[in-house]
């Protein structure tokens, strides 16, 4: 059942029981083989006078996750003997030979995750069938990246590169994992564990310099950290900040604005006017270009017989009169998105960089961060 043919270890029980809340086939078993030098001075275990040199110095109990038994989670729990030699004063556990070093998945665990992966099943999917975590999966398909062909290794990119990140918590050290893929024809380039800049980098510098000199234009959203992806890694490339990032950075900005808006309505006792703003946040961010002026109908928000039949721009007109900070602001947001949607990155930035005074402070500065992506957004 368990394929183990080590002589020196020795299975002691076999029981079913809870290991982290899972019904688990649990065996335990103790390893002690006999040592004839010492690991690190490599002193014989026995000296001229037939004295020991390399003495017994109590066990170390760990946890291998084996192969399911009939589809039941199985771990082996271990007890390894430990040594210490007293000519060099060094203290080991001894290494059993159905797991390697430093790891806590079998041999034949790992072997069985190699093969589900070269099968059309995804990471998660083999995680739950072998009773790891998804991050052990990874780390198992990382462990034999060294050993694949060149030719399976990265080594052409395309014109447009486009990258982004997604939650994934593929790792402990990063819950972002990042994604790249054509600009042009939309079909995917690779996706690995973790956006960090170092792991990024690494990946990137495997394929030769003239390779990514290929790409031309990086197109992104506003992590930093990719900007640093243009002058390091692809020297040829323009930065390019994706057009969908830059609409929902204002439209964010504007809608946080509008909620800090309602809550001060709230206070000054106006819940009616506040929860008003709150079922028609839509049509504040809706294309003003787009925006009904000669079809009259009746609003949920402001019901017949009290209110008359409005079109939809009469009715933005009365959201925004509950606000004159918010006219403002949104007649700003609107004039930005005008000059973007029309590509006109002159107008749009010589707007950003002469906003109104009385402008609201946090909104004015949320909306001027976008100077500092001015290239990126030139691009767009």
């Amino acid at each position: 059942m368990l394929r183990i043919k080590d002589e020196d270890l020795n299975l002691t029980c076999v029981e079913e029981g809870k290991y982290k809340g899972v019904n688990t086939l649990i065996i335990t078993g103790t390893y002690s083989p006999k040592l004839t030098a010492c690991k690190y001075c490599q002193s014989h275990a026995n000296d001229a006078d037939e004295k020991k040199t390399i003495v017994k110095n109590g066990k170390k109990e760990v946890t291998i996750r084996l192969e399911s038994y009939q589809n039941i989670p199985t771990i082996l729990k271990l007890k390894k003997q430990r040594y210490f030699c007293k000519n060099c004063h060094q203290h080991w556990t001894t290494q059993c030979s159905i797991v390697e070093e430093n790891c806590f998945i079998s041999r034949f665990m790992t072997f069985r995750i190699l093969e589900l992966l070269t099968q059309k099943i995804s990471m998660t999917v083999i995680a739950k069938i072998c009773h790891v975590s998804l991050t052990t999966v990874i780390r198992v398909l990382k462990s034999v990246e060294k050993h694949l062909p060149e030719t399976l290794k990265p080594r052409s990119f395309p014109k447009v590169l486009m990258v982004d990140e997604f939650r994934s918590h593929a790792t402990y050290e990063d819950k972002m994992s990042f994604i790249c893929a054509n600009g042009e024809t939309g079909e995917l380039v690779d996706v690995l564990p973790s956006r960090r800049l170092d792991k990024l980098m690494n990946y990137f510098n495997r394929s030769p310099k003239e390779k990514r000199e290929q790409v031309k234009f990086l197109v992104t959203d506003m992590n930093a950290a990719y900007f640093q992806l243009t002058k390091k890694i692809f020297p040829c490339a323009a930065l390019v900040i994706d057009r969908f990032h830059i609409v929902k950075h204002l439209n964010q900005a504007f809608n946080d604005f509008r909620v800090r808006e309602m809550k001060a309505l709230i206070k000054n006792h106006q819940r009616s006017e506040a929860n008003k703003l709150k079922v028609n946040w839509k049509y504040l961010l809706k294309n003003q270009m787009t925006v009904s002026s000669s079809e009259y109908k009746n609003w949920r928000s402001f019901p017949s017989p009290k209110f008359p039949p409005l079109t939809e721009s009469m009715m933005i007109d009365r959201l925004l009169s509950f606000s004159t900070d918010l006219k403002e602001a949104y007649g700003v947001f609107q004039l930005l998105t005008y000059h973007f949607r029309n590509k006109d990155p002159d107008s749009f930035f010589d707007l950003l960089k002469n906003l109104p005074t009385t402008l609201d402070p946090l909104f004015k500065q949320k909306i001027e961060n976008l100077i500092n992506y001015e290239e990126g957004i030139r691009n767009a």
